[in-house]
């Protein structure tokens, strides 16, 4: 197998777990951002904010919602993507519910792409 077959590889396996991780933190911190925005009442706006402005920054875009509740939504969600990506490295049953299919998956493939190859060259050759 070449180099770039090889980088090939490796780039799907972690291209697949980093998106399989990142929908599920994001997904995660809408939940949150959601259920804040539903709890949100005048006096936990007060203390959060500390009588100041209501609106936050996001993207350099001013919204009409606190910046007390988009950082705490960003900190869920980035605190979900680091337990995500620890349990996926260090957890053996989460490896095998979602890692080895995708493992087993690629073998198959490459056998699939070896065969492919062995047969085109073997009929070159004739």
């Amino acid at each position: 197998m070449k180099h770039r077959e090889r980088f090939n590889v490796a780039f799907v396996l972690i291209m697949s777990q980093l998106v399989q991780v990142l929908t599920v933190a994001v997904v995660t911190s809408l939940i949150f951002f959601v259920l804040g925005l539903m709890l949100l009442n005048p006096q936990l706006l007060e203390a959060w904010t500390r009588n100041g402005t209501s609106d936050g920054q996001l993207l350099w875009m001013t919204i009409p919602v606190p910046n007390a509740l988009i950082q705490v939504t960003l900190f869920l969600g980035a605190l979900t993507f680091m337990y995500l990506s620890a349990r996926a490295v260090s957890d053996g049953e989460y490896r095998s519910h979602f890692l080895d299919p995708l493992i087993d998956d690629l073998r198959l493939t490459l056998v699939a792409r070896n065969r492919y190859r062995y047969l085109a060259v073997e009929h070159d050759r004739r």
